[in-house]
């Protein structure tokens, strides 16, 4: 193995002053902030929003400005990746001018200049001061705490973590129905999570590594092998449960082509280890979930997806005649055809509840009882799947004469109704004329009237990659804005069902589409770029160990994005948005480092 240059000439650095110290701590803060941002915006100032994530930036920001103060040549002095970022943020401004939504437009362009002072930060940060371990061992911290929550969230019953973490949520479900698992932790959709994971481990690997090798004795050493081993296998566990597949396959690419440069280029043999050692971990976790988890083989369509939440209903008493405002009680017998035990008490507790539907319009009727339901019983016994019960409810009828529709149905604590994973309610048709009620027929079906919106049929992605080809085709310049294929897609394929959330889930069809043929050449001139400095800091060897490990791992990172980028698009998620741009920054500032010592 070839030697490297050691670490430990740093230790003879002079002590960091303060504002380098506030300018790194910046840094880390800024890294996990990726991942913890609570979702409503702190404020806004005109067409931006201020969430947490960009006020931390905004303080790093300014920390590092003022750090520069006094050596503003060095703070202008070109990095190896400005260029390319500078492109990039233009070629975005330039679009917004072919918007027909130009506010929507501009608003996203700002939001990637945030993006953008965070590498300018990053890619300044003070020279000679070990900034890529301080980034790294963030990096470690923050995915550290996102694999707890991911296992806790998955693996323990408990409801008091759903409540504690709320303020990160943004809503989250994964494939399918409510009762799939939940493994998003604060991030707002399991692909995004998915993706965190494999930009992020690299990182702490490397960290992790970096730190084993610096222990002087031999049992400390195998005690940091041990750690890293449940670290990378918890995160492995964890990446899988999101269940996000093409992650299945990006995840091994880049760490194979991470393994296989670390082995070419004399890296120690921990590394290119530990990295195979992820792979087969990640390849077991798999293996042992579609034998032994109905939910992943259901993902990976080699069995039926089981129905956990199912019931059948009959209405056994209900009074002949309501008043309006009238206080009534009926006797509903419920059968559990799903798997799981409905349980009267815990985290399981299972309840019958009802609500009042307007009709035809199917809004909800206030009942003025606080939670629009009033009291609601829970199952009187355990359940188990097969088992049968009756309950008894008390419910109240609308005060004003009208049509209605009244829903019986089970729910989840802390989850959903049953009828937002399929199972249709108990309706009962009614109209109340001079306050007294009287059957309705209607003509829909109890399917017609589940819990949550209406489920939107979401395009293939076969079919927006030809979506955004079709974009691209009738804007083939400037292409249709920032961020607005989304929102016109329809245009040119009027047969897609629309759905406002998706994108082409392809980096560069996003790029062909939003901003043209030009913003698709900054893209591919500033992915190339990205890669090809990463390489050669990867293959230089007199760097040392702490930074050789680290240029190592933000190339995998950028292999893992371009590897799931062929099939997701990202950057319009904030955290995601910032902590490419942190590893850009800290790529350019690598790159300096090693030509300045040269």
């Amino acid at each position: 193995m070839t030697p490297h240059v050691s670490d430990a000439v740093a230790d003879t650095r002079p002590r960091l002053d303060l504002r380098s110290q506030l300018v790194l701590a910046g840094a880390c803060l800024t890294v996990l902030f990726t991942a913890f941002e609570i979702k409503s915006p702190v404020f806004s100032l005109g067409p931006v929003s201020f969430t947490t994530s960009k006020i931390v930036a905004a303080i790093f920001i300014f920390a590092s400005l003022a750090f520069a103060a006094g050596k503003i040549s060095w703070y202008l002095s070109r990095r190896a990746l400005d260029v390319a970022v500078l492109l990039f943020i233009a070629s975005n401004f330039l679009s917004v001018l072919a918007a027909q939504d130009k506010p929507g437009a501009f608003k996203f362009a700002i939001r990637l200049v945030s993006a953008a002072l965070v590498y300018l930060a990053v890619s300044r940060l003070p020279s000679r001061s070990r900034a890529h371990l301080w980034i790294a061992g963030s990096v470690a911290v923050t995915l550290g705490i996102e694999t707890v929550i991911g296992m806790l969230e998955n693996f323990i019953s408990s409801v008091q973590w759903p409540n504690v973490l709320e303020p990160f949520q943004e809503g989250v479900i994964t494939f399918g129905t409510f009762y799939n698992v939940r493994i998003s932790a604060t991030l707002p959709f399991p692909t995004v999570f998915s993706i965190f994971l494999e930009l992020t481990l690299p990182l702490a690997l490397a960290f992790g590594i970096w730190c084993a090798e610096r222990q002087e004795s031999r049992s400390a050493r195998r005690w940091a092998a041990a750690a890293t081993i449940v670290f990378i296998a918890c995160v492995m566990i964890v990446q899988v449960v999101t269940f996000t597949r093409t992650a299945l396959v990006a995840t091994p690419l880049a760490f194979g082509a991470g393994a296989a440069l670390a082995y070419m280029y004399g890296y120690s043999r921990r590394y290119w280890a530990y990295l195979l050692l992820a792979i087969a971990l990640l390849l077991v976790t798999v293996g042992f979930m579609t034998l032994f988890s109905n939910k992943m083989a259901a993902r990976l369509d080699v069995a039926p997806q089981e129905r956990h939440y199912g019931v059948n209903y009959k209405l056994l008493s209900f009074p002949q005649q309501l008043r309006s405002g009238q206080t009534a009680v009926a006797k509903i017998h419920v059968k559990n055809t799903g798997s799981i035990n409905w349980e009267p008490q815990g985290s399981d507790q299972v309840m019958l509840g009802y609500r009042w539907l307007t009709y035809p319009d199917q809004q909800d009727y206030d009942l003025g009882l606080g939670d629009n339901r009033g009291n609601v019983p829970n199952v009187p016994v355990s359940v188990p799947p097969g088992a049968e019960t009756d309950i008894q409810i008390e419910f109240v009828s609308p005060k004003e004469n009208g049509e209605y529709v009244l829903v019986f149905e089970l729910a989840k604590a802390h989850v959903s109704w049953f009828s937002s994973a399929g199972p249709p309610p108990l309706i009962i048709p009614l109209k109340f004329v001079n306050g007294v009620s009287s059957p309705l027929t209607i003509p829909q079906t109890a399917d017609s009237f589940k819990a949550g919106e209406p489920a939107l049929v979401t395009p293939a992605r076969t079919q927006l990659w030809k979506a955004g080809l079709k974009t691209w085709e009738h804007n083939p310049f400037l292409g249709v804005g920032p961020d607005q294929f989304r929102l016109r897609y329809y245009d040119y394929m009027p047969d897609l069902p629309h759905d406002d959330r998706v994108r082409t889930h392809n980096i560069f069809l996003e790029a062909m589409a939003n901003t043209g043929i030009a913003g698709l050449a900054v893209m591919v001139f500033l992915l190339a770029r990205m890669v090809w400095v990463q390489f050669r800091l990867v293959r230089n060897r007199s760097q040392g160990a702490g930074a050789r490990y680290v240029s190592l791992a933000l190339l995998i990172a950028s292999l893992a994005y371009l590897a799931h980028g062929m099939v997701d698009f990202f950057l319009w998620q904030t955290g995601i948005s910032f902590l490419f741009f942190i590893y850009l920054g800290l790529t350019s500032w690598l790159d300096y480092e090693v030509r300045e010592r040269d």
